[in-house]
């Protein structure tokens, strides 16, 4: 099916409540203002994660002619507009939580409710089902559009990295409140594990940290499921993120080689938290800085080629001409891989280059997401020159 057929068969689904599960870059936003024409032009609200994402609707809004008024707030704003509504737009539905659906079911009478997203995760929608008990899903899946050509099949380059086992470079500190600490190296630790009277630094090389973080996680999560603590998932998923975090600030040097090769091109890099961002990059799209905003449209206006974000570009932002996805980081939620797989769609000639090391959880998550991709247009290297040649 063509981008159109999918639009003309959701505009003939029963005049209900709907769940469209549709992937980034497939044009969301324009499909359920052809919903809005549909079913009504007054009492209109639209919901949105981010106060950023106003102004991408206003855009889409104008961009699509639409010129009736149309409130927009957001899901943390939801109890100031209590009331009755023709129709209610909830952008990425995903943020649909708990505190959302008491709000919604104790003071919203809505006739029509549109939920978009390119991803719902199950217990959201149950949420919505029990919120909106007549809602129909339409689902495309991003394979899917890439399959049926609504969007383009990217190019993928897996550059395969290897931890070091040379140098003790890095460091495992113990009980670090204490005082007169003890320097041991990692073979030599194990008579000092359980001495908690004072500091112990250990000097492990990066495969020696990594394997010590990962079992320690493996313990956690294997005290969770025996005990079923609410604390100790929350630890162990806190722990597991931390891991992915230091995988990806191993990557700095190479991903700074990778954007020197892509000097040319426009490219985006997801990296893991703020400090990464402004390592790898002089335009850093991140909550810290004021000016990210700025930045943003400077890109969209190709004044900037090069920009570099951790959360804020995960979702609903409308990127124009943007080639080259850098993953300087991975992340392990099927909802952030496949958003951010959409801010490079909307590009004709695609490009995802991913850095990640072997044996760790970085080989398991891309071993994950290469399901999404044509194998074809999948190459994978070991050396960045290499890489170089290839691109």
């Amino acid at each position: 099916m063509t981008r159109e057929q999918h639009v003309q068969e959701i505009l003939k689904l029963p005049n209900e409540s709907l769940l469209l599960e549709l992937p980034t870059s497939f044009g969301k936003s324009r499909v359920a203002i052809e919903l809005i024409r549909k079913y009504a032009q007054a009492d209109i609200l639209i919901v949105v994660p981010k106060l950023v994402l106003i102004k991408n609707w206003i855009d889409e809004l104008k961009k699509w002619k639409f010129d009736s008024k149309v409130k927009i707030t957001t899901y943390k704003s939801l109890g100031k507009h209590y009331g009755v509504w023709d129709i209610v737009i909830f952008d990425e539905c995903q943020h649909y939580t708990e505190r959302c659906q008491e709000i919604i079911d104790e003071g919203y009478h809505i006739d029509h409710a549109i939920g978009l997203s390119a991803t719902v995760p199950f217990e959201i929608k149950m949420r919505l089902a029990d919120s909106f008990p007549q809602m129909k899903s339409y689902k495309v899946t991003a394979k899917e559009a890439i399959d049926e050509e609504i969007l383009p099949d990217p190019k993928v380059f897996l550059l395969k990295l290897y931890l070091d086992n040379t140098y003790r470079n890095q460091q495992i500190i113990l009980n670090p409140k204490k005082g007169n600490p003890l320097v041991v190296d990692y073979p030599n630790r194990w008579g000092h594990l359980k001495d908690k009277s004072r500091m112990i630094i250990i000097n492990c090389t990066p495969i020696e940290y990594y394997l010590y973080v990962s079992q320690k996680i493996d313990w956690i999560k294997k005290q969770y499921f025996m005990t079923n603590q609410a604390y100790q998932k929350n630890q162990w998923l806190f722990q597991s993120g931390n891991r992915l975090k230091w995988l990806s600030a191993q990557k700095n040097d190479i991903v700074k080689q990778i954007l020197e090769i892509l000097d040319n091109y426009r490219t985006l890099t997801f990296c893991s938290d703020i400090k990464q961002t402004e390592i790898l990059g002089q335009f850093c799209i991140n909550s810290k800085n004021d000016h990210s905003e700025e930045l943003l449209q400077g890109f969209n206006d190709e004044k900037i080629d090069h920009i570099t974000a951790c959360n804020m570009l995960n979702e609903g932002i409308n990127l124009r001409n943007c080639q080259v996805g850098i993953y300087a980081n991975l992340n392990s939620s099927q909802v952030i891989v496949k958003q951010r797989l959409g801010r490079i769609l909307r590009h004709q000639d695609p490009m995802i280059v991913i850095p990640y090391f072997y044996g760790t959880r970085d080989a398991e998550l891309v071993e994950s997401m290469m399901k999404d991709y044509n194998p074809e247009l999948v190459t994978e290297v070991t050396d960045i020159e290499k890489l170089k040649k290839l691109i």
